[in-house]
């Protein structure tokens, strides 16, 4: 929308701005009560805040660091954090949550078909083949408003999809979670919560794998394989000539995606996937052009080495493009580690083993909850499988929107379903209200 200085200010940040307005004006008006007694990843958050915080210990001990870029990325690390404190303290129902799923997935059509598109743009130079990003970022290396080109790379007249993102990994990052919201409708009877038609859930299962695939990314291949151990560790009773009928369809689909795009781009994806994955395990000695994973292996050592500085408390938050050669590290468990040091790296490896432990936890429940909960349940485990994935193996959303937001909606999702089992919420109100005569 615009920049402060460096930093972009997307839609969601006044969106979230009017959510906590809005919480906070209903909960002095006795409108809406607080939990007191949340679950325990919330608990961590709150202490990973605290130790975000502490790691200004060490920015006191160098005159190198820069106080005003710890203020800048605490306060901004506080606001991002404090949204899945909202929604696991305050009440949001179930049903808004199914309907925010419903948005994305319509939304999933408009994104996936403009990034098919953009394939033939790019090549044909027809009108949006790129999109120019305007708004700074703390992933950004440098502190810039100039506009620059979303990132793809090219083979022969194919260029890996990125529809309105900044690059391919983050179209497919998208398109697994929208996968993870049709997981159990698609693979499992009496679960239609979402929509009636089976067929229409099916036609976005298709074009959501369509559009994965010409994203030629390795983040897709792998969030792939960690969604389907997801799925059949948290289900039961699966339905696998659905699955294997389904499976059926998608390869197709990809084969005759992959016709055209050597029909009109002179490259043939399956053969470019082929060549990248056994070049990286070793099997043969072809490398495709652009290959990340040595960058982040090496990424993955100088975030190692810079963590060492200081270890138990941590660099400071905002500090690794400063202090560091790698502008900022690839994995968001590093990059917790190098900011806020082991406390605070150890904090955040816990808020996700504590909410896998959750949903587990909850497995044996099922047949006390409500369908739309138990779907809830589903769609969020699998979102945050894919958080897990992409946050430890291959990127960092640490102080980012995609890791947080979420991360609201599996606590608020959470809460309900064990508030549905009669778990002990402790409502408490603002003012305490008068006892009537």
């Amino acid at each position: 929308m615009f920049n402060i200085g460096s930093f972009g200010i997307s839609p969601a940040y006044p969106v979230i701005a009017i959510v906590y307005f809005a919480f906070i004006v209903r909960f002095v008006t006795n409108k809406i009560t607080i939990n007191l007694n949340p679950i325990t990843g919330i608990r961590v958050l709150v202490l990973l805040q605290i130790a975000a915080g502490l790691s200004f210990l060490y920015i006191l001990s160098d005159h190198k660091t820069e106080n005003i870029q710890f203020i800048k990325t605490y306060w901004h690390f506080l606001f991002l954090t404090a949204f899945p404190l909202f929604m696991g303290l305050f009440k949001v129902e179930n049903k808004v949550w199914i309907n925010v799923f419903r948005i994305w997935l319509f939304l999933s059509i408009i994104i996936n078909i403009f990034g098919i598109y953009q394939l033939f743009a790019r090549a044909y130079d027809l009108p949006l083949a790129w999109i120019d990003l305007t708004n700074a970022s703390l992933t950004a290396l440098d502190d810039t408003t100039e506009p620059y080109q979303q990132l793809s790379l090219k083979f022969k007249n194919f260029y890996r999809a990125t529809s309105i993102f900044s690059e391919p990994s983050a179209l497919a990052g998208y398109n697994l979670t929208i996968i993870g919201f049709m997981i159990l409708p698609m693979f499992k009877s009496g679960t239609m919560v979402l929509f009636k038609s089976r067929k229409f859930l099916m036609f976005l299962f298709i074009l959501s794998a369509l559009s994965l695939f010409v994203t030629f990314s390795l983040t897709g291949v792998l969030g792939l394989v960690f969604l389907a151990i997801a799925f059949f560790i948290y289900n039961r009773g699966v339905n696998y000539k659905r699955i294997l009928q389904l499976l059926i369809a998608v390869v197709v689909i990809i084969i005759i995606g992959d016709y055209f795009i050597l029909e009109y781009f002179q490259t043939s994806l399956l053969e470019l996937f082929y060549t990248r994955i056994t070049s990286i395990l070793g099997l043969t000695t072809h490398n495709v052009v652009g290959e990340s994973f040595d960058t982040r292996s090496s990424n993955f050592t100088s975030s190692v080495e810079l963590w060492l500085r200081s270890p138990i408390v941590g660099i400071g938050l905002g500090q690794t493009k400063h202090l560091g050669e790698i502008g900022y590290s690839d994995f968001a468990v590093m990059h917790s580690l190098i900011e806020t040091g082991i406390i605070g790296g150890i904090l955040f490896l816990s808020i996700f083993i504590i909410n896998i432990a959750e949903y587990l936890s909850l497995r044996s429940s099922f047949h006390k909850l409500k369908p739309d909960t138990i779907y809830l349940l589903n769609a969020t485990f699998y979102a945050l499988v894919i958080l897990v994935m992409t946050n430890f193996i291959t990127s960092n959303s640490f102080v980012g929107f995609a890791l947080w937001s979420f991360m609201a909606i599996i606590f608020s999702v959470l809460t309900n379903a064990k508030v549905e089992l009669g778990y002990d919420t402790k409502p408490v109100l603002f003012f305490k209200q008068k006892a009537r005569s």
